[in-house]
């Protein structure tokens, strides 16, 4: 009797628990601005299965911007492209009036440390095939921002694909919630991170080839700038400009980790303001720059010796 009881509350528990499990709903598969409600795991959480592509159509789903503070820093963009089309296209390149510069971009490991990579065919997507954008992978890059992208803002983005088809998309920021790993030189998965976590500088583990990548920057030359404009010394327009040229020169040779990115995008353009400047003889517009400029290459030599 005592185990016919106890196996009929058995039953009845089970029975309760199986009731109040629920199972969420997958995104339409026409949405162009849809999104999970569970974005803010996007780098942690099992990922859902894909929507099926419509058939004889290209749509976009899961589109999000990841939060970009900094005024002429980086943002990251994020969908998924659903190929329903019976032959294969490329996404070929976007633009947004929210940067200066958008570019098809992938995070990659290599040799342990993650690096952002341009992807300047952009990307295939095979017929009845998806393009997944996340974080840690493909990614669209916001270079140059015009203005902070905080959580709860829209980012209007326009995405071209080699047949010829472009969408507007209504991109909105999600507090992603994504951390970095804090050792940089362990290998790891690029689905386990997001591109561009903000880190203090005692978190950076920068491989040595990175760090004998800044420490080959002609930093004392561009030092040389900010005390001519700042400091009472003679500028040499000319040498100033051979100058800046050149540390464009080696930035741009160089792939840098993750991690740096968006200071070196900042420095980037942070330099090419000022050879603007000094190239328009706007001396008034140098010397803040200048400062500026130096802080930062100041920034990034420190990490070089840590």
């Amino acid at each position: 009797m005592m185990r016919k009881q106890l196996l009929t509350l058995l039953l009845v528990f089970l029975v309760a628990g199986l009731a109040g499990c629920t199972v969420a709903p997958m995104q339409p598969a026409g949405s162009t601005t849809g999104m999970s409600e569970m974005a803010g795991a996007d780098a942690m959480a099992t990922e859902a299965p894909l929507p099926e592509p419509e058939p004889g159509k290209l749509t976009i789903v899961d589109v999000r911007a990841r939060p970009a503070p900094l005024v002429g820093g980086t943002g990251a963009v994020y969908f998924t492209v659903l190929n329903g089309l019976d032959t294969a296209v490329q996404l070929v390149s976007a633009a947004s009036p929210a940067a200066n510069v958008v570019e098809t971009h992938e995070t990659i490991a290599e040799n342990g440390v993650m690096k952002m990579i341009p992807q300047l065919d952009g990307y295939p997507i095979p017929a009845g095939e998806a393009l997944v954008l996340k974080p840690g992978g493909k990614h669209i890059m916001l270079i140059d921002i015009v203005k902070s992208l905080e959580p709860g803002d829209e980012v209007n983005l326009t995405v071209n694909f080699d047949n010829g088809d472009s969408m507007e998309l209504t991109v909105p920021v999600l507090d992603m919630q994504m951390n970095m790993p804090m050792n940089m030189e362990k290998p790891a998965a690029a689905g386990d991170m997001a591109e561009h976590g903000d880190m203090a500088p005692s978190d950076l583990m920068l491989s040595p080839e990175t760090k004998a990548a800044i420490n080959g920057l002609p930093l004392d030359d561009v030092y040389s700038i900010n005390e001519a404009l700042n400091a009472g010394g003679t500028l040499d327009p000319a040498v100033a400009l051979t100058t800046l040229d050149a540390l464009m020169e080696q930035v741009n040779g160089v792939s840098w980790p993750v991690e740096l990115e968006e200071s070196i995008g900042t420095m980037k353009m942070k330099a090419e303001m000022l050879r603007g400047a000094i190239e328009g003889d706007d001396m008034a517009a140098a010397g803040p720059l200048a400062a500026e400029l130096h802080d930062l290459l100041h920034e990034i030599e420190m990490h070089a010796t840590e």
